[in-house]
């Protein structure tokens, strides 16, 4: 009896062990760093339509995607906007986001300046000479793709502007109140004039080279700041886009899906443009894919869009693929696939029906709008064959043409003894896409109103999905912290498994795009019961900073929960996240020049005086921030004005607020003094408290300083002469500072 029992048994105890095991495999913790992905799906019938997405959060959100779908019909130019950005689909849509209608023409010119500047960035080989093309495809590029930005977008205003040249460098001027103004987006800069308000030309600045320094700091070799410089309207391009157009076609079955996320290809490839050298790889770039799909049993869809055909039988309905209507004679079909952006690489795939050996099916490839073909597949042996392949001959499409981001798909078959003897079944492509994520329709917290509109004049049905994360598990203590601020990092760590953890560390990182990361700090969470939150928390001094360099994108912090392995868990690889996190640079605030300190005597009141001094925030140096709106706002400046040094305590007047001050911005603040006890020289001391917003995240900073001097002898001796201020220059003369005078310069001796 044992003899027959005890291969049951064996079998019973084995069978125990294994339940055994699994259970105890079943029973671990599982830590992860959750996040929670959100979704919206629209499908729409109407056009144009438009709807609400609601996100609520505890964090600043991330968008990760968009995808259209054509479930029925033809949709031309699909497009979508978004209340949360601008929209990028035309110059005059940009201009309408941008600029209000109660603007002043410098305020239009200002404003449209300052996006060009936080939606682009130098970088190489972004040379497209089409503004709107440079905005949603590139976002980088020379001095000369800025100005192809922003002269069409102040012409699509209704501003007059062009194109100058300045030895190798390319800028723009525009023109309102009756004059031209230099602004400069490639090199942020624009230059006051003496009247420290005004903008000044190109004119204005090689007319006085003391100009050509925004913070007007004197130098030996002032001579050589004359630039040479020749401008250029372009007529037939005013506020347009003369080659770019974001006018594409999909069909039933085809789906666009953008992306914010870098996936590791762009425009390698560039032609002449890059002189056959690879590009180096841009700091912000997108990518995303357009499916293209014909399934030929659809033969009403498959005939849709079609570019060329020749001897194909469309009428055998009863077939499940389409073949050719002759024998002994080739069977072709071209479909055109165009999307409005860079296409680095593209797959191919496909189903085909071959019966004989001497029957041929291939697929060929045209980047030159079919002057020239490429077979990149052709069908071999025999029966239902499936097809794949892929290319990077897209890249070398780099030139000013129309159809520069198109290619031609095109499928030949040919049978020798009966026409159903070879066929296709199906054809697709993924054309894999490169673009400027800032381009994209992004929703943010709070309400966001997003508008589709296409253009098709049958009824047809397409579904819009936005996919978005929220809640997420990596927060910050300040959502924009300055370069060197204290914050706080906080890891929410849950366990999601069914056993206690205990002593779970958990290490803060900020990596870098080739994923090298420095170590920030870590921490150790003693417990974490199933179905708890913990949270891990570090201190971190906020920094771009990689080793000695900075980043130019934010700054890549990432938190990975026992990074060593060290706790057995039944999954390891929900254990990491990372979040850009925005840093920025702190404003640089300050009168840097006597010049910026001006002085104007009080019609009707010839003891009073009002001193005028221009604040400017500095802050917007390439090398910390590839986008302007990397440097922090001024906000709270506090400007002081001092007969003599502070420390005599001689204030002149109240205190006087700037409430915030934009990077590149002035402003001018001014206050009255009483000099009727007054006399002799005395030297107005101006200084700019740094910005109550720096101060609290940094701590107290030394204020700015600048000084002037004035003789109210010499001044007082020069009224009724029609002179707005006699300023005291240090060399013995009394110079006429506030007005133009027949264009010169006015002296007087013996000022002291």
């Amino acid at each position: 009896m044992r003899k027959y029992l005890a291969p049951f048994i064996s079998m019973f105890l084995l069978l125990l062990a294994g339940f055994s095991l699994t259970s105890a495999q079943d029973h671990l913790p599982d830590l992860a760093l959750q996040t929670e992905t959100k979704t919206h799906t629209e499908i729409i019938r109407n056009f144009p339509h438009s709807w609400k997405i609601q996100v609520d959060s505890d964090t600043p959100i991330e968008n990760k995607s968009i995808r259209i779908e054509v479930l029925e019909g033809v949709s031309r130019n699909p497009s979508l906007r978004s209340s949360a950005t601008v929209d990028f689909s035309s110059l005059s849509s940009i201009v309408r986001d941008v600029t209000t209608p109660d603007m002043t023409e410098e305020q239009k010119a200002k404003a449209l300046w300052r996006f060009a500047m936080n939606n682009c960035y130098g970088g190489r080989w972004g040379t497209s000479g089409d503004g709107l093309e440079h905005l949603n495809v590139y976002g980088y590029g020379y001095c000369g793709t800025f100005a192809a930005v922003l002269e069409p977008l102040w012409w699509a205003a209704g501003l007059t502007a062009r194109h100058v040249n300045i030895g190798n460098h390319a800028a723009t001027e525009v023109y309102y109140d009756h004059d031209w103004h230099y602004l400069d987006a490639h090199r942020r800069e624009s230059f006051l004039e003496k009247d420290n308000r005004t903008i000044a030309s190109l004119k204005d600045l090689n007319s006085d080279l003391e100009l050509w320094s925004m913070k007007r700091l004197r130098r030996s070799s002032i001579k050589s700041r004359t630039k040479y410089y020749y401008m250029t309207m372009h007529l037939r391009g005013h506020g347009r886009s003369p080659i770019y157009s974001r006018d594409f076609t999909m069909v039933k079955g085809d789906q666009l899906t953008l992306t914010w996320e870098k996936r590791g290809e762009w425009c390698l490839a560039r032609g002449a443009e890059g002189g056959g050298k690879p590009a180096p790889e841009p700091p912000v770039y997108a990518n995303g894919v357009f499916k293209f799909s014909r399934n030929f049993r659809d033969r009403a869809t498959a005939q849709k869009e079609i570019l060329s055909s020749d001897n194909l039988d469309w009428h055998d309905t009863g077939s499940r693929y389409l073949h050719p209507a002759q024998a002994k004679k080739e069977a072709q079909i071209t479909y055109r696939i165009e999307v409005p952006y860079f296409i680095p690489s593209i797959v191919v795939s496909g189903r085909f029906y071959k019966k004989n050996p001497e029957d041929f099916a291939e697929i060929d490839l045209s980047t030159d709008n079919g002057k020239h073909w490429s077979r990149i597949w052709k069908a071999s042996g025999t029966g239902i064959i499936r097809a794949r392949a892929s290319s990077s001959k897209t890249q070398e499409v780099t030139t000013k043409i129309p159809w520069k981001y198109s290619y031609l798909l095109r499928v030949r078959m040919r049978a020798e003894k009966s026409p159903s003897d070879v066929g296709i079944f199906l054809i697709q492509s993924e054309t894999h896409l490169v673009y400027n994520p800032k381009s994209l329709p992004a929703i943010r917290l709070g309400a966001n109103t997003i508008a589709y509109q296409d253009k098709h004049d049958s009824p047809r049905s397409v579904r819009v999905t936005y996919r978005w994360q929220e809640d997420l598990p990596l927060r910050i203590s300040k959502k924009q912290p300055m370069e060197g601020e204290k914050v706080t990092l906080t890891a929410l760590v849950t366990n999601i498994g069914t056993a206690n953890a205990h002593h779970v560390p958990v290490v803060f990182y900020i990596e870098d795009s080739k994923q090298n990361r420095f170590e920030i700090g870590r921490y150790m969470i003693k417990r974490i019961r199933p179905g708890e939150t913990a949270l891990a928390k570090v201190k971190w001094k906020a920094t771009r900073k990689m080793g000695k360099s900075y980043r130019t994108t934010g700054a890549l912090v990432s938190a990975s929960v026992d990074p060593d392995n060290s706790i057995n868990e039944l999954d390891e690889s929900n254990n990491t996240c990372s979040r850009l996190m925005e840093v920025l640079h702190p404003p640089e605030v300050f009168v840097p020049d006597k010049s910026f300190i001006r002085f104007r005597g009080k019609k009707g009141k010839p003891d009073v005086i009002t001193i005028t001094s221009t604040v400017r925030n500095f802050s917007s140096s390439r090398g910390y921030g590839i986008y302007l709106d990397d440097y922090a706002d001024a906000e709270g400046v506090v400007v002081k004005f001092f007969d003599g040094k502070r420390s005599n305590r001689n204030q002149i007047g109240p205190d006087r607020v700037i409430d915030c001050l934009k990077p590149l911005e002035s402003q001018n603040v001014s206050v009255e003094w009483d000099i009727s006890k007054l006399k002799g020289v005395h030297e107005i001391y101006v200084q700019a408290l740094p910005a109550k917003n720096v101060v609290r995240a940094l701590g107290n900073r030394s204020p700015a300083e600048a000084v002037r001097s004035i003789d109210l002898d010499s001044y007082r001796g020069c009224e009724g002469k029609n002179i707005d201020a006699w300023l005291y220059s240090g060399d013995g003369e009394i110079i006429i500072s506030d007005t133009k005078l027949s264009g010169t310069r006015h002296t007087a001796q013996g000022a002291r």
